[in-house]
C-alpha cells in the first residue's frame, strides 16, 4: 500500500506541473502522460475526441464479471488566474506538511490518479468480479462538456459511476441541475432630455421583469438533500448606449439551479406566464426569452447497494459517520446521468480552494480513501445484482 500512495502523490505532483487550464491549455500534454501510465500497467487505453481536447478512455474486462465500475475524472482544470496571490507557483505540486498544493491538485489530478491505481489493484485482485471503466474527460471546466459527451458514446453499462470530484466530510449523490436563458427586453429609444418623446426604457422593463421573477413560487422550494433549494441568479446584464439615449435594448443572463422534482420546462412556463402577466398590464412591455442551456438534476437512490457498502467501509476506515449530501453546481454528472446511471458525485480526500487560489488537497488522506473505495467495490463487485438504470 505504502508503494501505491506514493506512486499516486508523485504522479499526481506531475500531473500538476503539467498545465491543462481550460480556455488556455489544450490537455494534450496530460493526456499523454496518463496514456503513458495506463500502457505501463499492461492496460490498452485509447485517446479519443479532437486533437486540442482529447480524452482517455480504458475499458478493463473480466472474465465472469456480473458488475461494471465507471470512475471518471477531468483532464483540465480553471486557469491558475493571478500568480501573485498563490503562496507557491500553482504548477509546481509543493507538499507542505500532509497537503499538496497547485492548480488541479483536487479537481481534479489526484481523482485521475486515486482512479487509475485503484483500476490496477482491483483488477489484479482476483477477489474483484468486476469490470472497470476509466474515462478522463477533457474540456470540462468551461461548461462544454465535449470530452464527456465523446466518452459517453463510447462508456459500457455501467452499475455505477464514480465522480472524481474530491471531499471527505460529506458523501455527494446528486446534484442540481441547471437552466440558463437570455431574456431580451425590447424599448423605444428617444433623447434622455425630451420633453415630449419619452421613449421606453428597455433597463426599466428589465428591472420589473427580474422582480417578478424573483417572487415565483419554485425558487422557495426545498426538498431532502436539497435542502438549501434552488436558486436564480441574474448573473450579465447589458443596456444601453449612451449617457443621453433611452436605451431601447436589455438583455439579462439568467442561471437557474433547480431541484429533482423541478423540470426546466415547467419553471420557464411560470416564468414566461409571468412576463405574460406584465404584458397584459403594460403594452410597451416587449419580452423575448432564448434557452440555451438545459441540464437536468441527478440524485441517486440512497438505499443503493453501493452506498450502502461505501457509507459502511467509510465509518470502519474513518471512525465517523459520513452523512450523505448533494452538490449546488452542476457536474458531468448530469449529462451521464441522461445514461440511467446512478452516480456517485464525490467523496474523496480532504481538499479547499477549488477553483481559487492555494487549491490543496491532503494527501495524508490518501491511504484511508483508497482502502475505502477498494474494499467498497470488491464487496459490492459480488453482489451478483444487477442494478443498471436504478438511480
Amino acid at each position: 500500500m505504502e508503494k501505491i500512495i506514493k506512486e499516486i502523490i508523485n504522479f499526481t505532483k506531475k500531473l500538476v506541473q503539467t498545465p491543462s487550464q481550460n480556455g488556455i491549455d489544450s490537455e494534450r500534454e496530460a493526456a499523454k502522460l496518463i496514456f503513458k501510465k495506463l500502457k505501463s500497467f499492461g492496460f490498452s487505453p485509447k485517446i479519443i475526441g479532437s486533437k486540442e481536447h482529447p480524452s482517455i478512455i480504458c475499458f478493463l474486462k473480466k472474465a465472469g464479471a456480473k458488475k461494471t465500475i465507471w470512475l471518471e475524472s477531468c483532464l483540465d482544470t480553471v486557469p491558475a488566474g493571478d500568480f501573485l496571490k498563490w503562496k507557491f507557483s500553482p504548477f509546481l505540486g509543493k507538499i507542505l506538511g500532509k497537503r499538496m498544493y497547485g492548480r488541479g491538485a483536487a479537481d481534479s489530478k489526484m481523482g485521475i490518479n486515486l482512479f487509475s491505481y485503484l483500476a490496477k489493484s482491483l483488477y489484479e485482485n482476483p477477489e474483484f468480479q468486476g469490470n472497470v471503466f476509466l474515462g478522463f474527460d477533457a474540456d470540462e471546466q468551461g461548461g462544454n462538456f465535449t470530452g464527456i459527451k465523446d466518452i459517453s458514446k463510447k462508456a459500457p453499462k455501467a452499475d455505477i459511476c464514480i465522480l472524481g470530484y474530491q471531499g471527505m466530510e460529506e458523501i455527494s449523490i446528486g446534484a442540481r441541475g441547471n437552466l440558463r436563458f437570455k431574456l431580451l427586453i425590447l424599448g423605444k429609444a428617444a433623447h434622455t432630455g425630451s420633453r415630449s418623446k419619452k421613449g421606453v426604457n428597455a433597463i426599466h422593463k428589465m428591472q420589473r421583469a427580474i422582480r417578478a421573477i424573483l417572487e415565483l413560487p419554485f425558487l422557495k422550494q426545498k426538498e431532502k438533500f436539497f435542502e438549501y433549494g434552488s436558486s436564480l441568479n441574474v448573473s450579465l446584464i447589458k443596456g444601453g448606449e449612451a449617457v443621453s439615449v433611452v436605451p431601447d435594448k436589455c438583455e439579462a443572463i439568467i442561471d437557474i439551479r433547480t431541484l429533482p422534482s423541478q423540470k426546466s420546462k415547467q419553471v420557464l412556463k411560470e416564468i414566461t406566464q409571468e412576463l405574460k402577466k406584465i404584458k397584459k398590464k403594460d403594452k410597451n412591455f416587449n419580452f423575448k426569452i432564448e434557452v440555451f442551456q438545459v441540464y437536468n438534476p441527478f440524485l441517486i437512490n440512497p438505499n443503493h447497494s453501493f452506498l450502502k457498502i461505501l457509507k459502511k467501509k467509510a465509518k470502519e476506515i474513518l471512525k465517523k459517520e459520513i452523512p450523505f449530501s448533494t452538490s449546488g453546481a452542476r457536474s458531468v454528472g448530469n449529462l451521464i446521468s441522461r445514461k440511467g446511471v446512478a452516480i456517485l458525485n464525490s467523496f474523496g480526500c480532504n481538499c479547499g480552494n477549488i477553483h481559487a487560489p492555494n487549491e490543496w488537497v491532503e494527501i495524508g488522506d490518501l491511504p484511508k480513501v483508497f482502502k475505502i473505495y477498494e474494499k467498497s467495490l470488491i464487496e459490492f463487485s459480488k453482489n451478483h445484482g444487477s442494478e443498471r438504470n436504478s438511480k
